[in-house]
């Protein structure tokens, strides 16, 4: 229950943070507000989950629908407090949630917008340092580093061959990034399988988006995969 409450009031936050932070805006710019009627909205509005459940997803004061967004982000935050200490147990379940946490804003900013933010994804290197031997106390630190440092070059490779092939953009900066940060949790070992995961992930999304509109996507948000697929192993292997 705790970890849930947790990551129901962390989810408020990041839902907060991605609706924000695109807009130029900061979390801590002013009280939270209805984007319609510009209220201010008091504690009782705020409620993580049950607010929007108790208001059914209306503001209180002007009656506008309120976007159906931020109560995902909240109870995906809470399943993924749950899903740690379910499969896992004492420091590493606490290290897993933590893991799951700070990348998922990563993967909803990439999501929503293709952007993977520098200062997110040294947050997640950092979390990585400190919270990474928790989480797989059988890696070691060479395998982390060189973990870091593949997982960046990997992709970054393969980016830059692509540009100069093709003289486009195929990939973005970010993703070299983020799978160098997710090299620190995972060292080097972890980091096949994620990408292998992240891509049968991207393949799905194709595919889904394909049956149910007869269009391919053209720009697929393969950092928020990685970061799906990287808690994904975290959880089951």
């Amino acid at each position: 229950m705790l970890a849930m409450l947790f990551g129901a009031i962390w989810g408020s936050f990041v839902a907060a943070l991605c609706s924000r932070w695109p807009r130029g805006e900061l979390v801590s710019d002013g009280r939270s507000h209805c984007d319609h009627c510009q209220t201010t909205l008091g504690a009782k509005d705020l409620v993580p989950i049950l607010s929007y459940l108790w208001l059914r997803g209306k503001c209180r004061y002007c009656g506008q629908f309120i976007g159906i967004s931020a109560l995902y982000i909240e109870l995906v935050s809470a399943a993924t407090g749950l899903c740690a200490v379910l499969f896992l147990s004492g420091g590493q379940a606490v290290a897993a949630a933590v893991f799951g946490w700070v990348l998922l804003p990563l993967v909803i900013l990439d999501y929503q917008k293709l952007w993977l933010p520098n200062r997110l994804v040294l947050m997640l290197s950092l979390a990585g340092v400190c919270a990474g031997p928790f989480l797989t106390p059988a890696i070691d630190w060479p395998d982390r580093i060189l973990g870091c440092i593949f997982g960046f070059l990997a992709l970054e490779a393969i980016r830059q061959t692509f540009r100069r092939l093709r003289q486009v953009d195929g990939m973005g900066g970010g993703d070299p990034k983020l799978f160098g940060a997710i090299g620190l949790w995972l060292g080097w070992q972890g980091l096949p399988m994620t990408l292998l995961l992240a891509t049968i992930f991207g393949f799905l999304f194709v595919a889904g988006a394909y049956a149910l509109s007869k269009k391919t996507a053209r720009h697929l948000p393969f950092g928020a995969y990685m970061g799906t697929a990287a808690f994904t192993i975290v959880l089951l292997v």
